[in-house]
């Protein structure tokens, strides 16, 4: 159905299985969280209309999905938790801001902050 190249292992599935609706939340949230990624690369390259435009079609569609996983909640009578924060993300983030220097420019920056 998916097109996967291995096979789910069955011992994740019986876990989502039991916690669907804190895997439907998370999921909620990483699609809420890529919206708002693209449209913060937005703002700050806005003199870039070629990523403009990619970026606000990956917004939309980010947004669409979010959609998407809230009516599958709602529909199993789940309510959407709270965002979970993810120690990994804190840590990355904090590397990112360390090693940010505006003047550098998106492009530059994306790969100085990825280099390591």
């Amino acid at each position: 159905m998916l097109g996967l190249k291995l096979l789910t292992d069955p011992r994740w599935a019986n876990i989502a299985e039991g916690n669907l609706e804190e895997i439907l939340t998370d999921h909620a949230w990483c699609e809420q969280k890529a919206a708002s990624n693209a449209i913060s690369l937005i703002t700050n390259n806005s003199e870039h209309e070629d990523l403009v435009h990619e970026l606000t079609a990956i917004a939309i569609e980010e947004m669409e999905h979010f959609k998407m996983v809230i009516d599958i909640i709602k529909e199993r009578g789940y309510t959407l938790g709270r965002e979970r924060k993810d120690d990994y993300v804190g840590q990355l983030m904090k590397f990112s801001k360390k090693r940010w220097q505006p003047e550098y420019g998106f492009y530059r920056q994306t790969t100085i902050c990825c280099d390591d």
